[in-house]
């Protein structure tokens, strides 16, 4: 059966809170080694008690802050819209809000803020960052039709011009996407779906996403350490221990671990979260999946209560409903119209 308005305003909810929560648990332990991580327990039961530098428990990092700055766009344009969106992640760098964001980021950010256009101000080719991800989680929760691939890459390519990013952001946002949809799919078309939507910007990467099952069958460890190397350059994997800055791998590993524990948040985040390197990210990536996917009552209740600024990312969510709902009435009353 369908999804009744409330369920689905429950996978806003719960999306939102997923990613929020993922990225407060990822954050503290953004570049520690897998090896340093194997003596804590229970990841991702409680945010860590050792906050990075100054900031509080429960505190997320630039990846939420750029999903809430793309959600504030889409509200007030009601659509997917370049130069708007631009200007609102360029304020998160001109207010000094914005939580160690990578280096690729910040120059794109000040690019912005100096005046260069949208269209031209990312960073250049080769620059694969995994930072594009977490505001596609947007396009997924607004958009459901051919529009998805194209209103993704729009805010990918305001940071980071390669195509990668923009496929990469595509599949996170078919896959969020698919959590409004009222049947369920097999993993086999769960991919497929998602590898169409990236294959309109990088169909090497849609390949990837496409074969993503058949590592379901392999040794979790064996299938982690192959995942972190898929699309990176040996160059980059030297000296890295964990999973590298890089969008490909976080994107494929968060999608294997909400793959693999299909129903329990706690496990699939801690899965992901043992990777050790770039986590805060693709434990975002996989708790806005699981959260889509399941609505709130998968989310454990104390990090529910406990990730910062939960009434603002409730609120946002709660009005980025609204705007897909007006924009499908008035769809609706177009259509009608068009029909007389």
């Amino acid at each position: 059966m369908p999804l009744t308005p409330a369920e689905r305003q429950d996978r806003f909810h719960a999306a939102f809170l997923g990613l929020a929560i993922g990225d407060a648990l990822g954050f503290p332990l953004r570049g520690i080694p897998p090896a340093s991580l194997t003596r804590l327990t229970h990841l991702a039961d409680d945010f860590a008690p050792r906050p990075r530098g100054k900031f509080a428990k429960g505190q997320f990092s630039d990846d939420t802050q750029l999903m809430l700055a793309a959600s504030e766009s889409v509200i007030r344009e009601g659509k997917v819209d370049g130069r708007s969106a631009a200007v609102h992640f360029a304020w998160l760098w001109q207010e000094g809000v914005i939580l160690q964001p990578p280096r690729g980021l910040s120059e794109a950010l000040q690019r912005l803020v100096s005046g260069t256009p949208w269209m031209s101000a990312g960073a250049p080719m080769g620059v694969k960052c995994p930072s594009v991800l977490s505001r596609a989680m947007v396009v997924g929760l607004f958009e459901s039709g051919a529009r998805l691939p194209h209103d993704a890459g729009v805010l990918s390519i305001i940071t980071h011009k390669d195509p990668t990013c923009s496929a990469a952001a595509a599949a996170f946002a078919q896959a969020v996407a698919l959590g409004m949809e009222e049947e369920p799919l097999t993993v086999a078309a769960f991919c497929e779906r998602l590898a169409l939507a990236a294959a309109e910007h990088d169909k090497a990467l849609a390949e990837e996403v496409r074969h993503l099952p058949r590592l379901l069958a392999w040794d979790t460890r064996r299938a982690l350490e192959a995942l972190r190397k898929v699309g990176v350059p040996r160059s980059e994997l030297a000296g890295v221990d964990g999973l590298p800055a890089h969008v490909v791998p976080v994107l494929l590993t968060s999608l294997y671990a909400t793959l693999k524990v299909p129903h329990d948040f706690r496990e699939a985040v801690a899965l992901v979260l043992r990777c050790g390197g770039e986590v805060d990210v693709a434990a975002a990536v996989t708790g806005a999946l699981l959260g889509a996917h399941l609505g709130t009552r998968a989310l454990p209740a104390r990090l529910r209560k406990q990730v910062l600024y939960l009434e603002n990312l409730l609120d946002t969510a709660d009005r980025l409903f609204q705007a897909r709902q007006v924009r499908e009435t008035l769809a609706t009353a177009l259509a009608l119209h068009r029909k007389r």
